[in-house]
């Protein structure tokens, strides 16, 4: 294992002698593993290393497990800095994990400009790129979003790239290293889980090295393409700033279709891989369901990439009132309910608030992205009340008291996964 980690590190130019790194450590098995790895090979790299941990402040456990990589820290003789993120203030118009992706790389990021750090490594290994590489696929994706997650995008590093899971945890149990498991890793309402869980098992039946196979994708489509960062200036054509080539770029990896409006007035269009660039709309919002979405009983509905899932249960404990998920009192909603986008002349009563207010005013004042509202889903019931905007606090309608006895819940479940985990 140490052997193919230095061959990584030496093929991708990962590290240099005499490079400050900071080690990002959850205390689940890949990162432990990295941990480990580096102090084996501090000496032979000549690395100077530092441990962080982030808490993203989602789950109890997450503060214990800190402790335990903590603790390692300090068994290694490696300082350790605990960092705190806000994911609610990065998740405006996105889902939770790809909000808390961006909330952890922002303060690692700001963690080794303080620390004077070259590198930040991270702990993804070969089925985090299988697993990559195959939900690009079926989303749809042309030859950048193939490479699949990259090796090195200053300041991060990711030596254990080339490492498939099992020899990971092989190596954690000879050496007796202790590691947790987040649950989020099973959870099917993330699209990795339901990679890793559903897809990968089932091709698995058909192909048993599939997730080397997919790897092997990524490594061709790395060799035949045009490297990250210029893939898009050479599509577009030249008339594209190095900053703008960088942000196609970056959309044509994550497959699918979106648009960036660039000077000139003029938009660059991505569409699995394609890109074209023309004259830019006065208006635009992306694209949700034209049609209103019959809701006539609890169940999962499609909305645009994500899902808008309708529980019924017993009353548990209080949700927030707000984001991607509310409660109802189950016997006062009138049912059928709908989803469409919002309209001109749209209000809403938001729970608390003292009256009915424009639904415009309510996405300005929580922030949400201007070219996000448009494809959002509005909840009515029968009677035509705004029930429900993902980013807004639930309407007073139907609102749960004491007496109430079971709950209508629902929730919107974004659909895409992160551009690189």
């Amino acid at each position: 294992m140490l052997s193919t980690v230095l061959r990584t590190i030496a093929t991708r130019a990962l590290l240099e002698r005499g490079d400050r790194v900071i080690v990002a450590v959850s205390g689940g098995p890949d990162s432990m593993a990295l941990l480990h790895v580096l102090w084996e090979l501090r000496d032979r790299l000549g690395l100077t290393l530092e441990v962080a941990g982030v808490d993203h402040g989602l789950r109890p456990a997450a503060a214990d497990e800190l402790e335990l990589v903590g603790a390692r820290a300090e068994a290694l003789g490696l300082p350790f800095v605990r960092l705190a993120v806000d994911v609610a203030r990065h998740r405006r118009g996105t889902g939770l994990q790809d909000a808390a992706r961006r909330a952890r790389l922002g303060a690692l990021t700001a963690l080794a400009t303080e620390r004077g750090a070259r590198r930040v490594a991270l702990g993804h290994q070969a089925n985090d790129q299988a697993e990559t590489v195959l939900f690009r696929i079926v989303r749809g994706t042309g030859l950048a979003g193939l490479q699949g997650i990259p090796y090195r995008r200053d300041p991060f590093v990711r030596p254990l790239l080339d490492l498939p899971r099992a020899e990971i945890l092989r190596y954690l149990r000879r050496r007796s290293i202790p590691f947790v498991d987040d649950p989020s890793n099973a959870d099917l309402r993330f699209a990795r889980a339901r990679i890793r869980h559903r897809l990968l098992p089932a091709l698995a039946a058909e192909n048993p090295r599939v997730a080397e196979a997919l790897v092997a994708l990524a490594a061709a489509a790395g060799d035949a393409g045009p490297s990250r960062g210029a893939g898009a200036a050479l599509v577009a054509g030249p008339a594209l700033s190095r900053r703008v080539a960088a942000v196609v770029d970056r959309l044509r990896a994550r497959g699918g279709t979106a648009a960036v409006d660039i000077d000139g007035g003029r938009r660059v269009e991505v569409s699995y891989g394609a890109v074209r660039v023309g004259a830019r709309a006065l208006v635009r919002t992306p694209a949700s369901p034209s049609a209103p979405l019959l809701i006539d009983r609890p169940g999962s509905y499609r909305w645009g990439s994500g899902t808008l899932d309708v529980k019924e249960e017993s009353r548990g404990r209080a949700r927030p009132a707000g984001g991607e998920a509310a409660e109802f009192d189950a016997d006062l909603l009138a049912w059928p309910l709908s989803a469409r986008a919002r309209k001109s002349g749209d209000r809403m009563r938001p729970r608390g608030g003292r009256g009915s207010r424009k639904l415009s005013d309510l996405m300005i004042d929580a922030r949400i992205a201007r070219a996000m509202r448009g494809a959002l889903p509005i909840v009515t019931s029968a009677r035509g009340e705004l029930l429900f905007v993902p980013g807004l606090r639930p309407a007073e309608t139907a609102q749960p008291t004491a007496r109430t006895r079971r709950v209508v819940i629902i929730e919107l479940v974004p659909g895409d996964m992160p551009e690189d985990i």
